[in-house]
């Protein structure tokens, strides 16, 4: 990939400077993967990448390629505000405010666990997906990935009662700096970048 997009680099800066190569730079910058180094994994991809987060802050326009225009199913980047991660797949983000945990449906006469009814094996405890936090000045907590759900019962008395969703898997993952970019080759999304 670093050879690839190092060549791609090098041939845009060799053709006559148009107004989209610098557009068409960041884009090929941006789809370096996190594991060779992400944008800034090439030396060649520093001062473009430099360049679009300096502009991105004083609230200037996302470049744009030619090259890759993302209105024919192309390749092409989108500013996104998110603090999560999309959910790897099969998984997909619980409700917000959602009590979820992970766990399976016992079958006969299991033993009962934390706060069920005795019909799941939990593991862990409840939490709630996205919960706002007064503390952190309202900032999200976690999101809860879920997979297949298994069931629901519900804790707390009639007036407190929470219903506690269950499923297969749950992965949970922090919030971070919201400010990202999706990264789409050939129309599929590919990363995010966060700035």
């Amino acid at each position: 990939m670093k050879t690839w997009l190092v060549a791609l680099i090098f041939t845009g800066v060799a053709a006559p400077a148009h107004a989209t190569d610098f557009g068409c730079k960041v884009l090929l910058c941006l789809a370096n993967p996190a594991s060779n180094g992400g944008p800034q994994g090439v030396a060649e991809c520093v001062a473009p990448i430099d360049r679009l987060y300096h502009d991105l802050d004083k609230g200037r326009p996302f470049p744009t390629c030619d090259l890759a225009d993302g209105n024919d199913g192309g390749s092409y980047a989108r500013q996104v505000y998110d603090p999560y991660d999309p959910c790897p797949p099969p998984l997909q983000p619980a409700a917000r405010g959602a009590y979820v945990v992970q766990g399976r449906r016992n079958v006969g006469n299991g033993g009962r666990e934390w706060g069920g009814s005795g019909e799941y094996t939990l593991s862990g405890q409840p939490q709630v997906s996205e919960p706002q936090s007064a503390q952190s000045g309202g900032g999200a907590g976690p999101q809860a990935c879920v997979g297949k759900p298994v069931g629901a019962y519900t804790v707390g008395s009639d007036d407190d009662s929470v219903t506690v969703n269950v499923f297969e898997q749950v992965l949970w993952q922090p919030a971070q700096n919201p400010r990202a970019i999706d990264v789409f080759i050939n129309n599929v999304r590919q990363q995010r970048v966060r700035w």
